[in-house]
């Protein structure tokens, strides 16, 4: 093997193995905590009424009538605390890759390299080079 191959599968076995670990990663977690506060508000009304009716001896008769009227007001403020989470994975942004290509009259197969950027939803955008001096721009779209 020569040297030129060396290089280039110690570059594919690194970027496949940062992509296998990339790969691997959790994906995103967004805990969101929402207070929901309920207000109540209670009035009780309690009326009391008080007849008194006083009898004396000379046989008349005298009777007080009391009206107590209280009024409670009561506002009682209850919060609820409730967690929402959302697990959203993570959409890759980079993807890189390995090509090979062959002609039908050269024997020989030339070998080139591709990296690929996400540019818009399931869109990427990328730039191949290959061994033979040339360059090229993809456009891809993952589903």
């Amino acid at each position: 093997m020569n040297y030129k191959t060396v290089v280039l599968i110690s570059i594919v076995l690194a970027l496949g193995g940062y992509a296998v670990g990339r790969y691997l990663q959790p994906p995103e977690v967004v805990t969101k905590e929402v207070e929901k506060i309920k207000e109540v508000e209670v009035v009780k009304r309690d009326v009391k009424t008080i007849i008194k009716e006083v009898v004396r001896p000379d046989g008349s008769k005298e009777t007080v009538t009391t009206i107590d009227e209280s009024t409670r007001e009561n506002t009682r403020r209850q919060a609820d605390t409730s967690k929402e989470t959302t697990i959203t994975p993570a959409k890759p942004q980079w993807k890189a890759g390995a090509n090979v290509k062959a002609s039908l009259t050269n024997v020989l197969p030339v070998y080139g390299v591709q990296i690929e950027r996400r540019i818009l939803g399931p869109f990427y955008v990328g730039v191949q080079g290959w061994a033979d001096s040339t360059v090229a721009v993809s456009v891809s779209m993952e589903f």
